[in-house]
């Protein structure tokens, strides 16, 4: 039974560190760190938003903070004026290869008229 507790946890911490990243809000001002380790390698600036007709885009700059390159992956989710979320699961995660000290603008648009704010999420590559 202590191996397969074992055995447990080690699968689902070495799950959660692999996905955890770092998120920015276009209504926050913070970033979230779920992952220190990813938060020391890029980091989310310039977020901003504005409206391209009815839709929400929003837009950040991706900067790397060390000197190799790394093998991200990127989402945007968009909330509408309640917090709740809007196109759930329209939005697939996009990969993004940031070289050393590289600064890098992305851009996404949602696809409802409802939305009002948005995160964006990044996280090292994974194989899905």
């Amino acid at each position: 039974m202590r191996i397969f507790v074992l055995v447990s946890l080690l699968l689902l911490s070495g799950c959660s560190s692999i996905t955890a990243g770092v998120a920015a809000r276009s209504d926050q001002p913070n970033l979230r760190i779920d992952s220190s380790s990813v938060a020391r390698e890029v980091s989310i600036e310039q977020v901003q938003k504005r409206r391209v007709g009815d839709f929400l885009q929003g837009s950040a700059v991706l900067i790397s903070r060390v000197s190799t390159d790394r093998y991200l992956q990127y989402k945007f989710t968009f909330f509408d004026s309640d917090g709740m979320v809007v196109e759930a699961d329209s939005t697939s995660w996009r990969p993004l290869n940031l070289h050393g000290g590289e600064r890098r603008p992305v851009t996404a648009t949602s696809n409802s008229p409802y939305a009002t704010d948005f995160e964006i999420y990044v996280r090292r590559a994974t194989k899905e």
